[in-house]
């Protein structure tokens, strides 16, 4: 069977993937330990990975779907001057393996292996430009700025940024994410919070040694990171609370129209993944997901009796004028109208309604009455629409459609 036997390819391209990013980090470590020695306090090791593996075990909030930045960056970073390159990569290989209680050991593996890469580049990065590791010896304000201060504020950056890529390289070989619109997920959304965790763990380098306050510096430095993570926990119950108020709009739905049960779901998701194969930035991406979730919504607020005349005279479009006085659903709400009002008056559709309304007709002819094949479908949709936009967008929710299938474990049988 075709779509098994690309799962299986798939499969092998993450493990060969995964495999790569171990070699990564045993070729960082062997060059750090040449170069730098084994850590010279193993009580400063145990009580940096305690603390990061601790902060992975605290509440955590709500990702915007595939994955999320964490706390355990400014351990990470401390661990840098502390303990040299080796040790911060060491800490970084802890908190890996002993973050999560129940992942699959392949990625348990990767995430160990990506957070002790990535520590052991930043503190490379941290030497390059100048970083101290003699930091008994450091006086001064601005020594402390131009050697510590600053250089892991620029290790940081790096520390980021391969996490980043390496993040968005295993999603793109595991389920055809793009590479380039995971990135600006990533650092659009969590990454600017989590950068500013390098100023904490600026302050707990300095705390820690030139002010000889050893271990002791965790306590001081833990009421700012508990700060910021209750600041992301509390956007992560913000989030949680609309995800349930969308989902009961979902409900009230598919209660109206039984027929339509996982119909806006499927449609919210292929629409999200052609806009990012199409570039769309977050933003638009997040508006096109809710609107294909919602886009049903006119079938609620439909008069009792008149459901023919006033589906086709106005309800689907008073759907989606609900929500405009929402902030945070005013853009799905807009897209919505577009879709409402299927491409009448003169002005051009935006390219995200085209998106939205593609994937709920692909999705109908593929799941209600008399469905169709996926090739007769993207067929059917390209005759049903005209344009340079429309083309993109077709082929671009092919791509999409592919990678859905795959993710949800669909077989198809080969012609």
């Amino acid at each position: 069977m075709a779509r098994r036997s690309e799962a299986a390819t798939r499969d092998l391209w993450t493990q060969g993937y995964i495999g790569i990013v171990c070699l990564l980090a045993l070729g960082l470590g062997w060059v750090t330990y040449e170069k730098f020695g084994l850590p010279s306090s193993w009580w400063a090791f145990v009580v940096l990975a305690g603390l990061g593996i601790g902060a992975w075990w605290l509440p955590a909030p709500t990702s915007d779907g595939r994955s999320h930045f964490t706390a355990d960056n400014v351990v990470v970073l401390a661990a840098v001057p502390i303990l040299g390159p080796p040790g911060a990569g060491l800490v970084g290989l802890a908190i890996g393996v002993m973050a999560r209680r129940r992942i699959p050991l392949e990625r348990r593996v990767f995430n160990a292996a990506m957070t002790a890469s990535a520590a052991m580049t930043a503190g490379i990065v941290y030497s390059i430009v100048g970083g101290s590791f003699d930091l008994e010896q450091a006086r001064g304000s601005g020594y402390l700025l131009a050697h510590v201060g600053g250089p892991i504020v620029i290790a940081d950056l790096f520390n980021l940024g391969l996490n980043a890529v390496l993040i968005s390289g295993v999603l793109r070989v595991s389920a055809g994410v793009p590479v380039q619109s995971q990135l600006r997920d990533m650092f659009t959304s969590s990454g600017p919070t989590q950068f500013a965790y390098g100023i904490i763990a600026s302050l707990l380098v300095v705390l820690w040694v030139p002010a000889g306050l050893g271990a002791v510096a965790v306590l001081v430095v833990m009421a700012p990171m508990l700060g910021a993570r209750w600041a992301l926990l509390l956007y992560g119950e913000e989030r949680n609370a609309r995800e349930r108020a969308l989902g009961a709009l979902v409900t009230a739905i598919e209660t109206r129209a039984p027929a339509l049960e996982g119909h806006g779901a499927r449609v919210s998701d292929l629409a999200a993944r052609t806009a990012q194969e199409l570039g769309l930035g977050p933003q638009a991406i997040a508006d096109v997901r809710t609107a294909g979730l919602l886009h049903d919504l006119g079938r609620v607020v439909v008069a009792p009796g008149h459901e023919g005349i006033d589906a086709q005279d106005g309800a689907a479009v008073r759907g989606a004028s609900m929500l405009q006085d929402l902030p945070f659903l005013a853009g799905a709400s807009a897209v919505m109208e577009e879709v409402a009002r299927n491409g009448s008056g003169t002005t051009t559709p935006s390219i995200a309604a085209d998106v939205v309304r593609t994937a709920d007709d692909y999705d109908l002819m593929m799941h209600g009455e008399g469905a169709v094949g996926s090739s007769e479908a993207m067929t059917l949709l390209k005759v049903n629409g005209s344009g340079p936009q429309h083309e993109r967008v077709v082929a671009a929710l092919a791509r999409a459609a592919d990678a859905q299938d795959e993710r949800r474990g669909m077989v198809g049988v080969s012609p």
